[in-house]
């Protein structure tokens, strides 16, 4: 065997090393989609034998379920699907820490493995960021950026078998849209003082008789600051709740069928378009944070363009 071949690579036209299967063209493997396919099928199948199984007073079948049995001082420790989907955010937590512990543990100069992929994340969600809210944006990546990991992953939890969406869950998804309304009132109390208060009659001339449309444009303002953490929850609890309802459905067809051995996941392609659909909702929900903090900071710099 010589030197420029490998039982598991040969040379590129470039005189790079790939192994077999890859496209030098593309740069990936083609194998690639064959396996994504595959870890759905067996998604498919896991979810399926969850859902035949359900336990825990009736509710969907997930490993958390035991928590129903918990007792303290003789009252249950957990009460309704709203604990159980807070049991699974800290796991999510739990998860994201092991992770991002893991990527750093040894920092190099020439990334490798994990530390690769984490470093594609951020260098992508920074962008996002900035793209969104200018050269500022930087100060707001890490909380961006993880707003958008920790609601992907958590979208993405449901696909997998014996576990749960948190974000299916209003209770989850209306403390992430409080968080985020809390983040840019603080923000804009930070930038202006007490001139903050002006952004809520913004637009309206303090002079006599427009003046006497203050009240009124900043109890609309205020309504309209009020109402967008309750879009932010009930927009990503919709499509997330929604999308988990369709996919019992089909999952209670695959059963029914594999009671009379015919075994088609009819679920597949609604598997791989909650894939999208998951991601889609975090980037959405992620970008309007974004918006919202960047709506405070370019008011800043026009008024400071009115002041030169």
């Amino acid at each position: 065997m010589s030197r420029g071949s490998t039982p598991s690579g040969g040379l590129a036209p470039n005189g790079r090393r790939v192994s077999v299967g890859v496209d030098p063209r593309l740069g990936v493997d083609p194998r690639l989609g064959v396996g994504v396919l595959w870890w759905c099928l067996l998604v498919c199948a896991g979810r399926t034998a969850f859902a035949a199984t359900g336990e825990g007073g009736g509710h969907e079948g997930t490993w958390l379920n035991w928590l129903y049995s918990v007792q303290i001082g003789g009252r249950p420790l957990v009460r309704g699907e709203a604990a159980i989907a807070f049991a699974w955010s800290l796991v999510a937590i739990v998860v994201l820490a092991l992770v991002c512990g893991l990527g750093t543990r040894r920092p190099s100069d020439r990334p490798r493995g994990l530390q690769t992929l984490l470093e594609m994340v951020v260098g992508a969600l920074r962008n996002m960021v900035i793209g969104v809210m200018g050269p500022r944006g930087v100060e707001f990546v890490p909380f961006i950026g993880a707003l958008f990991i920790y609601i992907a992953l958590m979208n993405l939890m449901g696909l997998v078998p014996g576990f749960m969406s948190p974000t299916s869950n209003l209770s989850i998804t209306a403390g992430l849209a409080i968080v985020v309304f809390t983040m840019v009132q603080y923000q804009g109390v930070r930038e202006h003082g007490a001139g903050y208060i002006k952004h809520f009659v913004a637009g309206v001339p303090m002079q006599f008789p427009y003046v006497m449309l203050a009240p009124l444009v900043f109890a609309v303002h205020l309504v309209g600051e009020l109402f967008r953490p309750v879009t932010l929850a009930l927009r990503l609890f919709g499509n997330m709740m929604a999308g988990h309802k369709v996919l019992m459905i089909f999952i209670g067809l695959v059963v029914g069928l594999a009671r009379r051995w015919i075994p088609v996941p009819v679920q597949l392609p609604n598997m791989m378009l909650e894939i999208l659909i998951s991601l889609v909702q975090a980037a959405i929900f992620s970008m309007l944070a974004a918006v919202y903090l960047a709506g405070v900071l370019r008011e800043e710099k026009a008024e400071e363009s009115q002041l030169v």
